[in-house]
């Protein structure tokens, strides 16, 4: 299974095109989750009118980063499932995840990032696997210090073993063109980019299964169990990401 998840804090109405391009991959998503900062956020309607699942952070001072680990803790899944985690002004290429699924079927590729024009949002779809090592490792999935986003992502990766794949350029951009570097306090420092593989590879018993395969997929607006034995259900249509969430999509 892949689950998109887009953290819409202050993203407003732009978030729809978002959703628009996700619904158009070549391969089908079966669940997006959009993370806004709370109710009143303008990216909250959209979201729903789109049949998005939305969750709501809660006490949440460390943006972007601080709404993906909440949700990233909140949302069970699988160790073979795969998150595609993406900023809500990325508008993926219609081919993004069939790719990405191809590359990820070498068991030592934790990532597969998207090629982006300057200015363009980031995204990457990333192994749930990897990402529990991560959180093991470093106690938290996304860094909320001042080296964040993608970027620092790649290097938490890099460091616990796991290749990157050879990001996936959309039409019209080069595979040589360069993406654009921020280095202001809170932004990331660089997207997700693979670098020379080492001499030798890694074992594949050291890392998870291959990517699920994407045929017979189809597109699927889900209304999630609870996330766990512990959480209870509610019938509203957003809902808060607590110490014990509860999820809920829109009808």
């Amino acid at each position: 299974m892949i689950i998109a998840v887009v953290p819409a804090l202050r993203a407003g109405a732009r978030i729809g095109r978002t959703l628009a391009a996700l619904r158009r991959q070549s391969r089908p998503l079966e669940r997006i989750v959009v993370v806004c900062g709370d109710a009143a956020d303008a990216a909250v309607a959209p979201a729903l009118d789109a049949g998005t699942e939305v969750l709501l952070t809660v006490d949440n001072a460390a943006h972007e980063a601080g709404a993906l680990n909440q949700v990233l803790d909140a949302v069970r899944m699988a160790p073979e499932d795969l998150v595609l985690v993406l900023d809500a002004d990325a508008e993926l290429p219609v081919q993004f995840l069939e790719e990405a699924v191809t590359s990820l079927r070498d068991r030592n590729v934790g990532a597969v990032p998207v090629r982006r024009a300057p200015g363009e949002g980031a995204a990457a779809v990333v192994r749930r696997q990897a990402l529990e090592e991560v959180r093991a490792t470093f106690g938290r999935y996304w860094d909320e210090g001042p080296v964040t986003g993608h970027g620092r992502l790649a290097l938490d990766l890099e460091t616990l073993g796991w290749r990157l794949g050879a990001p996936v350029s959309g039409p019209g951009l080069q595979a040589d063109d360069a993406p654009a570097a921020q280095g202001a306090a809170g932004h990331e420092a660089a997207v997700l980019e693979p670098v020379a593989p080492e001499p030798a590879e890694l074992q594949p018993a050291e890392h998870g299964p291959a990517a699920p395969e994407p045929a017979e997929q189809k597109p699927v607006v889900r209304t999630p169990a609870a996330e766990g034995p512990e959480h209870g259900r509610a019938p509203e249509d957003v809902h808060a990401v607590a110490a014990r969430p509860v999820v809920g999509a829109a009808a």
